[in-house]
C-alpha cells in the first residue's frame, strides 16, 4: 500500500480478526461515502456483535457457578446412591 511502511497494527489485527471484510472497507472507502442503507445495516452489525460478545460474556462469568452446582448436584446423588446401598 503507498504510503505504509509494511508493519500491521495490532488494531488493524484486531478489526481483520473481527471481520475481513471491515478491514478491507476500512482500507478501502467508497468514494462516494457511505450509503444510508450501508450505514444502517452497519449498525445492525455492530448490534449483533454486541449482543453476541454479552452472551459469551455472560456464559463465561457464570460458567464456573454451573460447574460448582453439578459437582454438589453429583456429590449429593452419590451421597444418596451410596446411602441407599450401605445401610
Amino acid at each position: 500500500m503507498p504510503g505504509r511502511d509494511g508493519w500491521v497494527s495490532a488494531s488493524e489485527l484486531a478489526d481483520y480478526a473481527y471481520c475481513p471484510r471491515s478491514h478491507w472497507y476500512s482500507l478501502h472507502p467508497p468514494a462516494t461515502g457511505r450509503a444510508p442503507d450501508a450505514q444502517r445495516r452497519s449498525n445492525d452489525g455492530r448490534r449483533y456483535h454486541r449482543t453476541e460478545l454479552a452472551g459469551e460474556s455472560r456464559r463465561e462469568r457464570h460458567g464456573l457457578a454451573y460447574a460448582a452446582a453439578l459437582v454438589v448436584g453429583l456429590i449429593a446423588v452419590a451421597g444418596g446412591v451410596a446411602w441407599i446401598f450401605l445401610r
